[in-house]
């Protein structure tokens, strides 16, 4: 029953808001054409194929019309300016219904009513009931008792309506932020500096914990896991912003070992984050030059369909220079301290060097983070002031910033502010 309603839903809606059952863009709007997550991303296609034609068709408005630039010319599928028009008022209409609680539950009342005037229509009230029976008086309210069953069925029918149709419209405004999300991506990245700071006194390297998604997702929207999806939209911003400041490192502490341990269904959801957006970075990367690492220390329990698109976007932007982002997925500090201590003992054994000859440096080249330096900035929102289990080797001399805001909140103002405060306000003495 509730996969009918979906299924209604979903048609009814991509007819209005996408025209032809999908956007001008298969690799944007078809992403449920197949059971496998990268079945609409041919490998054989390079960054610019993912481009659009125009501004306009991959605009919300083009995706909502149902067609781009050139479909409108051509009559031969009958895409005329009128047919087009009616479709964008239902899509606009159909949006916004599903986009408000309030809508959901007017509906179902407004019907409520519209019956029971229906039924009850030509009976009026009159001031004198005919006869003194008591069947009779209650002949002359009938219209108020249809009313009154037809406010029945509209409080039923707000139970109903929208359990049956929550899903198909909470999929849909996850489909529409992605479209944003990816929207945004393809946009030009700012090159202009707002710091006012000297380039040598930009940090260099900034590590993020992107603490507070599930606390803005239940606060906002009464769900956790919509807070996740908002704080991919930040991150993609923040990487923009690391850019344009001219920040070349970024680390983002993305899942750690111990959110394994967190409800199925929102570990669940965060794996579907990141297999959608796995092969919109590898895109983005390509194309501005940005070479990804993902850094894990429990590799064996990120799902197959996640691995296969984190293999082929280190793959695919090892060749990049222009910027580094490190993405430590199902990762530990403590974990990652073992797994070198380990490879520090196998050098050891194969004889490069002996147990007293060991220093900082051999522990250093077997950390995940061997590739680059030490973070110079730790950024953690949320309020919270831990490190919990992020990078332990790595920061021991970085300046820590702890900003109140959760982390989808956070704005460049946020960023500008931290760099800022390390340029002139923090003196790096490293124990001198």
């Amino acid at each position: 029953m509730n996969q009918s309603w979906k299924v209604r839903g979903e048609t009814l809606l991509r007819q209005f808001i996408d025209g032809d059952g999908g956007g001008p863009h298969g690799h944007v709007d078809n992403d449920k054409s197949s059971s496998h997550p990268y079945a609409s991303y041919p490998h054989e296609m390079n960054a610019s194929d993912y481009q659009p034609t125009c501004a306009y068709e991959d605009s919300v408005y083009g995706r909502l019309l149902g067609c781009g630039c050139a479909p409108i010319q051509n009559e031969g599928l009958g895409c005329s300016l009128e047919v087009q028009r009616i479709k964008f008022i239902v899509g606009r209409a159909l949006n916004a219904y599903l986009s408000s609680p309030l809508f959901l539950a007017l509906l179902p009342l407004l019907i409520g009513v519209f019956v029971g005037l229906y039924l009850g229509r030509g009976r009026r009230v009159s001031s004198r009931p005919k006869g003194g029976s008591i069947l009779a008086s209650i002949s002359n309210y009938t219209s108020l008792v249809y009313c009154w069953v037809g406010l029945r069925v509209a409080v039923l029918l707000m139970h109903i309506v929208p359990e049956k149709i929550s899903s198909v419209s909470q999929q849909y405004l996850e489909d529409m932020r992605d479209r944003r999300t990816r929207t945004e991506l393809r946009e030009r990245v700012e090159v202009e500096r707002e710091s006012g700071v000297r380039e040598e006194s930009i940090p260099q390297h900034v590590a993020v914990i992107m603490d507070g998604n599930r606390r803005y997702g239940k606060q906002r929207y009464g769900n956790a896991t919509r807070g996740h999806w908002d704080g991919s939209r930040t991150l993609v911003e923040f990487a923009k912003w690391c850019m344009a400041e001219g920040v070349s490192i970024l680390t983002v502490y993305a899942f750690s070992t111990e959110n394994w341990d967190r409800e199925p269904a929102e570990v669940a959801a965060l794996m579907s984050i990141f297999v959608k957006y796995c092969e919109e970075l590898r895109v983005e990367a390509v194309k501005r030059g940005i070479r990804i690492h993902v850094l894990t220390t429990e590799d064996e329990r990120i799902p197959s369909d996640v691995k296969a698109g984190v293999d082929r976007m280190v793959e695919e932007t090892k060749h990049c220079e222009q910027f580094t982002m490190n993405i430590c997925l199902s990762y530990g500090g403590r974990g990652e301290i073992v797994h070198a201590c380990k490879g520090v003992v196998r050098d050891v054994l194969s004889g490069d060097f002996s147990i007293d000859e060991i220093c900082e440096g051999h522990l250093r080249d077997n950390l995940l983070t061997g590739h680059c330096r030490d973070p110079d900035v730790v950024i953690r929102t949320s309020g919270e002031e831990r490190i919990s289990n992020f990078l332990l080797w790595q920061i021991a001399y970085s300046e820590f910033f702890f900003l109140k805001k959760q982390w989808p909140e956070l704005q460049k103002s946020d960023l500008i502010g931290v760099i800022r405060t390390y340029a002139r306000g923090r003196n790096r003495r490293y124990g001198k």
